[in-house]
């Protein structure tokens, strides 16, 4: 999932509560954290299968995890860091990992962090203001996320396999992810834009 925004006036650090770390929610958006440094072993070591195994867990319990929010109302002021910090570290590491095995191209890195910057400046500006921004992630952001992961899991069995043809289809899902990580950083600074424009109205 992408980074949620918001202002100070909806989510002040102060409210934060450890207590909330034992929701389930938050619970896998820990694991999450913590199969990151698993799956970077594991891949660097060259257990390339044992790595797949451990991203594609980590990747369902982000799906896991936000299903679990919404059906137990367990939405936290936590939560709503915990869980963007967990993806990213998790997305990151594993593209940084694969493109330096060149099992995925640089640019796929390059454009997820500039969708991050995106998101981060535009946070930081909105908090800066005092500005009231929409919380949720943008559609087009969790398709990037979903193809993203997508790409590494190919190019991860791509690799166990030696198979030409997965190594193709994972380059294709790169493509799309790129393409929706464009967007997703687009409608972000979109989202700043508008607040600016309807502020400026008498």
């Amino acid at each position: 999932m992408a980074p949620e925004l918001r202002s100070s006036r909806t989510t002040p650090w102060s409210q934060w509560d450890l207590g909330e770390l034992r929701t389930a929610p938050n619970l896998l958006s820990l694991l999450r954290i913590l199969l990151v440094p698993a799956f970077l072993a594991t891949y660097l070591a060259g257990e390339v299968a044992v790595a797949a195994v451990v991203f594609a867990v980590a990747a369902a319990s982000d799906l896991l995890d936000g299903m679990l929010a919404r059906l137990l109302r367990q939405r936290t002021a936590l939560g709503a860091i915990l869980d963007p910090t967990a993806d990213k570290l998790l997305g990151l590491s594993a593209l940084a990992a694969l493109v330096a095995k060149g099992a995925l191209p640089a640019w796929l890195l390059v454009l997820s962090l500039t969708r991050d910057l995106v998101v981060v400046a535009v946070a930081v500006a909105a908090r800066w203001e005092g500005a009231r921004l929409p919380t949720s992630p943008t559609r087009i952001g969790k398709y990037a996320t979903f193809f993203t992961n997508t790409a590494v899991v190919l190019a991860l069995i791509g690799e166990i396999s030696y198979a030409p043809l997965v190594a193709g289809y994972a380059f294709a899902t790169a493509v799309i992810a790129a393409e929706c990580l464009v967007v997703a950083a687009a409608q972000y600074a979109g989202r700043y834009a508008a607040r600016e424009t309807s502020a400026g109205e008498p």
